[in-house]
């Protein structure tokens, strides 16, 4: 269970109103630590102090590639399915290609888009990230039970809805 106590200890505030809006966020707060806990996880794991040169980012696109590999993947699918901006997208695929970890390649019958396509560089890089993902999965889930995992699922999505 998530102690405010433990939060209150580690965050400086200028006012008790301030203190009291953290504390009144419970569900925020736990999440937020959560996600800097992972980040931490993430930037001191040995595939990223190898890997330092990519982003998080970087590593989402490198994953979306392998997932849909041998199908016409542009930067417009990349901008929609993970909900980056355009220059975003323009961005991390040209530092990936800088890097020899994506080339782009020509779509069938129309010669205006060009199709991105993992190099076997970034097909090894991917599976490498993917490994450490898979470990730290397994370290965030310890001593879930699959009923509890599975409302823990509901639970988020339902929140991720809530937002949309």
């Amino acid at each position: 269970m998530f102690h405010c106590e433990q939060f209150k200890a580690k965050q400086s505030y200028t006012t008790e109103k301030e203190l009291k809006f953290a504390l009144d966020c419970k569900t925020m707060l736990a999440l937020r630590m959560l996600n800097v806990q992972i980040r931490r996880r993430i930037d001191t794991s040995q595939i990223k102090q190898e890997l330092d040169h990519l982003t998080g980012p970087n590593s989402w696109v490198l994953g979306y590639l392998s997932s849909h590999e041998g199908e016409d993947v542009c930067q417009r699918d990349l901008e929609k399915d993970l909900c980056i901006c355009r220059s975003a997208v323009s961005k991390t695929v040209v530092a990936l290609e800088k890097q020899g970890l994506i080339e782009r390649g020509r779509v069938a019958g129309d010669d205006r888009l060009k199709r991105l396509i993992l190099t076997e560089r970034g097909q090894q890089y991917t599976e490498r990230i993917r490994e450490d993902n898979r470990e730290m999965e397994q370290q965030l889930i310890s001593g879930f039970s699959d009923e509890e995992l599975e409302m823990l699922h509901g639970f988020l999505e339902r929140m991720r809805r809530n937002l949309t």
